[in-house]
C-alpha cells in the first residue's frame, strides 16, 4: 500500500507498506524521498492464539535509515504483552489518545 504525507516538506514523499492480507499486520515499510529508499522498518508479528488472526503482538521491531547509516532493534517480549486484561475505560477516551505524542 502506498502512502504520501500531508505535510510539504517533510523527511519523506511517499511510503509502501507491505500487509499480510490475512491478519492485515503490517510487516514492512520503506520510506522514500526524491525516489529513493531512505529507510525500511521491518516487524515481526506473533499470534495471541486466539480465534481472530489479526490478534496479534509485536515480537520485534528492525530498522534501517540508509541517511545516516543508523540501525535499530527493539525487542517486545512475550512476558509484557498484555490482552483482555481488564484495563480502567479510560485508557482509550479520546483524551487519553489525544495526549499520545505523534
Amino acid at each position: 500500500m502506498k502512502s504520501t504525507t500531508k505535510f510539504e516538506n517533510w523527511w519523506y514523499d511517499y511510503r509502501i507498506n507491505y500487509v499480510d492480507t490475512t491478519t492485515f499486520a503490517d510487516y514492512r515499510t520503506e520510506y522514500y524521498k526524491n525516489g529513493k529508499k531512505i529507510k525500511f522498518i521491518d516487524r515481526d508479528w506473533n499470534s495471541l492464539g486466539l480465534e481472530d488472526p489479526r490478534a496479534l503482538a509485536w515480537g520485534y521491531w528492525y530498522g534501517k535509515n540508509f541517511l545516516t547509516g543508523h540501525e535499530s532493534w527493539a525487542v517486545i517480549p512475550k512476558e509484557v504483552v498484555k490482552y483482555n486484561a481488564n484495563f480502567k475505560p479510560s485508557l482509550w477516551s479520546e483524551r487519553t489518545l489525544r495526549k499520545i505524542k505523534r
